[in-house]
């Protein structure tokens, strides 16, 4: 038996089939066809293609020819056949195959053989026409069809009763030109946004400049919109102006009034083309519009910032995307790009980029940019109906249905037809004129809805694509390499480590397109692995190789390859290294329990399948969640820094003289929403404080304190957040404090000095200010502009460290001002770790680290052990409710799960994607459900390895989570 071929001899194999399809020696059915063959080894198949290794491709065609002849499959033993297309219905006689040179050109012909050829060319054309591969209409084909038209044209007919009824009149070539066109539009769209990520590849560079970082998002801005430059303008506070230009990276700082007035008369939510406005002189002169075609200005939302996208020329496909903005609503996602634009230049001046950031927020705006791609298409197939009929269209946008009539030449037809393109604007369309009674107008509605609906499909494939991806871009224990069927990189999950790329001899270059896998890897071993694996035809196969490769397959059709390394061995093989060096034993260590967590996590959900839909997939490293990205309605708001801004105060200085009165602060029964005063709420932090006597020991003034709580109280409170308010900030502060005095009691007492004892207490109070009432999952999938400004990692815990750091930044607010230099800054650390700790996508991995820490003899000796435990500590006291008697840890379950409940409502009002497990939460037996796992695979072992660290001292909380799991068991099995 022969040798299987090399993986080259596959890809020239399925490049040379395409080839066949375009020059009309195949059908599109039969290369499907010989692709199936080859996936399921068909031993003629495969050794016909060992057989041809040398060959060239005329001798390789002939080949598969006489392979589909020995299969009774040969074009031209299917010449006497009929064909039904798929499209019109239309029964019509296979192309036949007929080599270049195998007719005479001094041949003569007859009118009888002319009208025969007429019919086979009209047969042809509408099975071409019908191709889904507009490519093979080749120039060659194109010629010789030209050719035979103009003959025709030149030819006299004298028997119109039967001849010339077979003829293609001028409307049929007409209605075959509008077919042509939906399909060429189809394959031309798909074509220019399937490769956008090619913006991706750019920044998988290791030493990312700010020159490519800038030239990337310049790139991306193209792909998405045709925009060649960028200008923005920002009116800061004194009137004046700051403007940037891309073209050449540069500032400008103007104080120019009349640039000034002319903004004020701009309105957002509007796209402006300054090109066709003469209202706006300064403003165009600002902008320097005259250096291009095209200039189209925004106004960010609730922002003084105006954005300029200049356009060179109106070539591409996509050139009239921003003239649809205001018809097609699509405004929204102008205003995530802009904003994101501005961030990044902006921070990536100042900061050390993360090029996998980056990639994380183009891959998530580019999906969205695709998904308005539509009503590109929309209006380019109503364009093209415009060309025969009468179109009015409609859109029914929530304010009432507006219909635009576009006039053009019509046929006074009496018929019409109603074609709805089943989108959330509820866009559809009237053509007037069109009978699919008529063959010819039944043909151009099909081709229509075909056509359509290949590019909604489309457009769900790439958004399964980007899911794929996004998941993979955060993973940072893999390398993946994705390539397609011709062998060509398409994607790359993150920079290529050094080591990896010394150890397989990897010569990658961002700026290289199309780049093949045999050019990327120089390594034998590996090339030699990736043929024969492929060639094996296996999905995927366990490998005790540093790399894995498996295929994509789709349809039993083979659509390209992964490679992916798994660099966590490579990192520590013991061949290589010195794991005796002390800090490779830290970083294995933590390696180490990082596989320890994703087995932990993996096998609770393979035991407890119950958990996969549940609120516990909060929990998850957010690198394993499964990503949900839906761009569109999504608003961002950039709010101004108020510094300085004083609100009533909720606690005054006399207020300081009167009694606290509530019960249970140095205990584990404190209920806060048993305090109706928020006098006395205030009063019990004070108390904390003063029992671990930090205002004496760092000398706060009261009326600053007062000051401080009062506007904490009023960040927390602003948005009237039914959980995450200042009733939790207080509950969870004295949750630090009470297990801070089990902690004194201890043989561990030491281990937290007084100012860690500061830091914990202040970031508990704190942790949560200014909370949106939403998730992270909401902030990321709206693409808000936390999200952007933290670039999706621990939004809001981010967020909620640096509002109350900046209160700490007020003089009037300031109750660390004894804290100088290196102090604060040691404090202002302490604070952001200790909020940081709070994000629950941290859970597994911080309680897994925990336990293994506390294990060892030297445990607290180390600052990384006392962040640790200050985690640790803050971390439990965020689920301080659950651990209380039911009847009260039932009231803050509700709290949550209301405030769930508005996120639910508000994800389906805006159609971002709905986590199953906020859905029916007001039914008792659902949330019941929810509560139960949630307190059993969540709450409970963090209480329980927090009391097993202070010598079971928190066992009492834990047998209230035991009764309060049983209980929520007890009503989700009551119906």
């Amino acid at each position: 038996m022969l040798s299987n071929p090399h993986l080259s001899n596959y890809i020239r194999f399925f490049q040379i089939i395409s080839d066949m399809e375009q020059e009309c020696l195949i059908t599109q059915k039969e290369k499907h066809q010989l692709k199936v063959n080859l996936t399921l080894k068909d031993m003629q198949l495969v050794n016909m293609i060992a057989l041809n290794t040398d060959a060239d491709d005329e001798e390789f065609k002939y080949s598969i020819i006489n392979i589909l002849r020995k299969q009774n499959q040969s074009p031209r033993q299917r010449q006497g056949q009929k064909i039904r297309c798929k499209s019109t219905g239309i029964e019509m006689s296979p192309i036949r195959l007929i080599r270049r040179n195998s007719v005479s050109k001094e041949a003569k012909v007859t009118e009888e053989q002319l009208i025969q050829q007429i019919d086979d060319l009209n047969d042809s054309l509408v099975m071409i026409l019908q191709n889904e591969n507009k490519s093979i209409l080749t120039p060659i084909v194109t010629e010789k069809l030209k050719s035979i038209l103009e003959v025709i044209q030149k030819t006299t007919i004298s028997s119109p009763s039967t001849t010339t009824t077979k003829i293609l009149q001028a409307e049929d070539t007409e209605n075959c030109k509008i077919v042509d066109k939906f399909t060429s539009l189809y394959s031309d769209m798909k074509k220019h946004y399937t490769d956008y990520l090619n913006c991706h590849l750019l920044l998988m560079d290791n030493n990312l400049s700010y020159e490519n970082l800038v030239q990337s998002v310049k790139n991306f801005v193209k792909k998405l919109i045709d925009a060649d430059q960028i200008t923005y303008l920002h009116i800061r506070e004194d009137q004046s102006q700051q403007t940037y230009y891309s073209a050449d990276d540069s500032y400008l700082i103007t104080n120019d009034k009349q640039i000034y007035n002319e903004t004020q008369l701009i309105q957002p939510n509007k796209v402006l083309l300054l090109d066709e406005c003469n209202f706006y002189p300064a403003l165009s002169e600002q902008f320097k519009i005259k250096l291009y075609k095209r200039n189209y200005l925004i106004k960010l939302n609730n922002q003084d910032v105006f954005v300029c996208f200049h356009i060179s020329d109106q070539t591409s496909i996509i050139s009239e995307f921003l003239a649809l903005a205001d018809e097609f609503d699509i405004f929204e996602d102008l205003n995530q790009l802009s904003s994101f634009l501005i961030e990044t230049i902006k921070q990536a001046k100042v900061q050390v980029f993360n090029p996998l950031q980056l990639s994380h927020m183009i891959q998530g705006i580019g999906i969205a940019f695709i998904r308005s791609s539509k009503y590109l298409f929309i209006k380019k197939c109503i364009h093209i109906l415009q060309s025969k009929y009468q179109v009015e269209i409609h859109i029914n946008s929530g304010d009432g249905m507006s219909v635009i009539s576009s006039p053009s030449f019509f046929y006074g037809a009496q018929k019409q037809v109603d074609f709805d393109f089943k989108d959330e604007l509820n866009v559809s369309i009237t053509i007037n004129g069109m009978d699919l009674n008529k063959k010819a107008d039944l043909m151009i509605y099909k081709q229509l809805t075909q056509s359509f609906n290949k590019y909604l499909k489309f457009i769900r494939q790439c958004y399964d694509r980007t899911t794929f991806y996004k998941f993979f871009v955060k993973s940072q224990e893999t390398l993946i390499f994705e390539f397609d069927k011709l062998g060509k990189l398409i994607f790359l999950s993150r920079p290529i480590p050094q080591e990896i790329k010394r150890e397989f001899n990897i010569d990658f270059d961002p700026k290289k397109n199309k780049v093949t896998y045999s050019q990327l890897f120089q390594n034998e071993e590996l090339l030699k692995y990736i043929e024969n694996f492929l060639q094996e035809h296996n999905v995927l196969r366990d490998s005790d190789q540093q790399y894995q490769v498996f295929m994509k397959m789709e349809e039993r059709n083979f659509k390209g390859f992964f490679i992916i390394f798994q660099q966590g061995w490579l990192k520590y093989d013991q061949k290589k290294f010195n794991l005796n060096d002390p800090s490779l034993q830290k970083e294995l260590q933590k390696q180490i329990i990082q596989q320890e967590t994703m087995r932990f996590i993996d096998k609770l959900e393979q035991n407890n399948p119950q958990i996969l839909n549940s609120v516990v997939q909060m929990f998850k490293p957010r690198s394993t969640q499964r990503q949900t990205v839906h761009y569109r309605n999504s608003i961002l708001q950039f709010e101004p820094a108020k510094l300085g801004v004083q609100h009533k105060c909720s606690l005054r200085m006399e207020d300081l003289n009167t009694q606290c009165t509530v019960p249970n602060i140095d205990n584990f029964n404190f209920n806060v929403l048993a305090v109706d005063e928020m006098v006395q709420k205030q009063l019990a932090v004070v108390e904390i404080l003063k029992y671990h006597n930090l205002i004496k020991e760092y000398d706060i003034p009261l009326d600053t304190l007062c000051q401080f709580l009062s506007e904490v109280e009023y960040k927390y409170n602003k948005k009237k957040n039914v959980f995450h308010n200042y009733d939790h900030g207080v509950s969870v502060m004295q949750n630090v404090h009470a297990i801070l005095l089990q902690l004194h009691q201890t043989s561990n007492a030491a281990i937290l000095s007084t100012f860690n004892q500061f830091a914990l207490l202040l970031s508990g109070l704190c942790h949560d200010v200014s909370h949106t009432g939403r998730t992270n999952t909401f902030e990321i999938n709206s693409l808000s502009n936390l999200a952007i400004r933290y670039h999706d990692r621990s939004v809001l815990e981010q967020h909620h460290a640096a509002k109350s750091l900046k209160l700490l930044c007020v003089p009037a607010t300031n109750i660390l001002q004894s804290l100088k230099g290196e102090e604060f800054r040691k404090f202002r650390r302490m604070f952001i770790s200790n909020i940081l700790y709070t994000d629950i996508t941290e859970h597994f991995n911080l309680i897994k680290n925990f336990e293994s820490k506390v294990s060892e003899s030297n445990f607290g000796q180390q600052d990384e052990d006392i962040k640790l435990l200050s985690g640790m500590i803050i971390h439990t006291s965020d689920f301080t409710g659950g651990a209380k008697q039911f009847e009260l840890s039932k009231q803050w379950s509700f709290k949550v799960n209301k405030e769930f409940e508005q996120q639910y409502e508000l994800e389906g009002k805006l159609g971002y994607p709905q986590l199953p497990y906020m859905k029916d939460l007001h039914k008792l037996p659902v949330m019941a459900k929810q509560e139960a796992g949630f307190f059993k695979f969540i709450v409970r072992p963090l209480w329980q390895s927090m009391s097993k660290y202070l010598d079971n001292r928190l066992q009492e909380q834990v047998d209230y989570l035991d009764e309060t799991i049983q209980k929520w068991e007890q009503i989700a099995n009551s119906e």
